[in-house]
């Protein structure tokens, strides 16, 4: 983790020299390459635009589905209605805020992949979510969203012998796993503060996307065997419905304020095609020649599984001053299918802790609006491989940064985690993201009352 660290601090040096020299839409847009491309260590192999190995199992990498405000708290949203930002998570939470908000984010991810014998730098560069929130009325708001869920973005080789018997020498065997692709969400919500105390909310999602997915054994040091390939590719198109509830007692004047929430995503079966491909195929001079096929279905049609999720959290508020909370989260992975097949899945359950304070409320300088935030997330992990779970954990730490003579701010999210674990052959991987998020808010749709 420290050699990982000192890897991402000569990026960000070279990116505050990108920005000097440049205006602003450049800033960005250099600056994210270069952060991006790095200087690796020595001996230390690195590759750009991959996610995870365990991206292969079920639906992929899941990705952050907040922006950098809520990373910040360790992705906290269930029980948090912020006038200022857009929690899409809970449809409820949409009741509450008279200005119009737009967010758009990205996101950065390095990280250090390492077994017991090697290790490999990757980074990862995504739109993170964009989103746009308008109100309705006093009592009523609704949102727009597009996110990322999940990303199939791996490339794996492994290798071993086989032993063929009759006393022949064993000879070896590479196995490659690639993995392109993922799936999107369009989200619609809509709030509604129906009581002082309580807000519903419900959201329609569009799920769609495409993913490839490609297997090749190959058997370098062998005349006679012939090496395999198969190609799986996805195509969902989709809706899911979420619930969204919060309940916040009446507070009194200049005290803490509590707010209950709870969002479900109701169980749904996404309409999918499959295509299935498997070749027999031979290497000749590295150009590759195809014997026969052995599997053919084109256009299959079938479903895909997302089972119930539960999410319930509590948050305690002192408005404009500082405010902490915690989250849990309860998804039957197990229950995930593709195709009625299951994968390498199990039950998670995720616990989320995070909190925020402002530098000085009572301040008039810009710097005195400054946000801290800080969070915790720790899980299981939803995949079981070799009879080991794997793990995620991670540390958030985030800073709102106001802009001068408007509502809006930019919000910075720092999530420094771990996945995946050693023992067993497996994976572990270090990472640090980087949740980038501008949110604009302005009052839009005005009525004039003077010409």
């Amino acid at each position: 983790m420290i050699s990982l660290f000192r890897f991402h601090l000569v990026n960000w040096c070279k990116l505050v020299l990108w920005c000097r020299s440049f205006q602003w839409s450049r800033k960005v847009l250099w600056g994210f390459l270069v952060l991006g491309s790095g200087l690796a260590e020595p001996l230390v192999a690195q590759i750009n635009n991959f996610g995870s190995p365990y991206a292969r199992f079920g639906m992929g990498e899941f990705q952050p589905l907040s922006g950098a405000a809520f990373q910040g708290l360790g992705g906290m949203q269930a029980a948090i209605a912020h006038p200022q930002w857009i929690n899409i998570e809970n449809p409820a939470s949409l009741a509450l805020g008279a200005l119009t908000r737009v967010e758009l984010g990205t996101q950065a991810r390095f990280s250090k992949l390492q077994t017991s014998q090697q290790s490999l730098l990757k980074s990862n560069i995504n739109l993170a979510h964009l989103a746009l929130a308008i109100p309705l009325g006093k009592s009523l708001g609704t949102a727009l969203s597009f996110a990322p869920i999940s990303l199939h973005n791996y490339d794996v080789l492994g290798s071993g012998l086989v032993n063929p018997g009759g006393g022949q020498i064993p000879y070896k065997v590479d196995e490659y796993y690639t993995g392109r692709g993922g799936i999107n969400r369009l989200s619609w919500g809509i709030g509604w503060q129906v009581h002082p105390s309580w807000r519903v909310g419900y959201g329609l999602n569009a799920m769609f996307g495409q993913t490839i997915k490609e297997f090749r054994k190959v058997f370098p040091d062998s005349v006679q065997a012939f090496n395999v390939r198969v190609q799986d590719q996805w195509s969902v198109l989709g809706a899911c419905h979420h619930l969204g509830f919060q309940f916040q007692p009446s507070p009194k004047a200049q005290s803490w304020s509590e707010t209950w929430g709870m969002s479900l995503r109701l169980p749904a079966n996404l309409p999918m095609r499959q295509n299935l491909l498997a070749e027999r195929f031979t290497l000749i001079a590295g150009n590759m020649r195809i014997r026969d096929t052995v599997v053919n279905k084109p256009e299959q049609q079938g479903l895909m599984h997302l089972p119930l999720q539960w999410v319930a959290g509590y948050w305690i508020e002192k408005s404009g001053k500082s405010g902490f909370g915690m989250e849990g989260i309860y998804e039957p992975l197990s229950k995930w299918r593709v195709m009625g097949l299951a994968d390498s899945l199990q039950d998670r359950w995720t616990i989320k802790l995070g909190g925020y304070r402002v530098a000085k409320p009572a301040g008039n300088r810009a710097v005195d609006q400054l946000i801290y935030r800080s969070g915790l997330r720790f899980s299981p992990g939803g995949l079981r491989l070799r009879n080991r779970s794997i793990h995620e954990m991670a540390v958030y730490a985030g800073l709102g940064f106001p802009l001068r003579r408007s509502a809006s701010m930019l919000n910075l999210g720092l999530e420094f985690g771990r996945w995946g674990r050693l023992d067993e052959g497996l994976v572990q991987e270090d990472f640090v993201r980087v949740n980038l998020t501008l949110n604009l808010n302005d009052r839009w749709f005005i009525r004039r009352v003077y010409d």
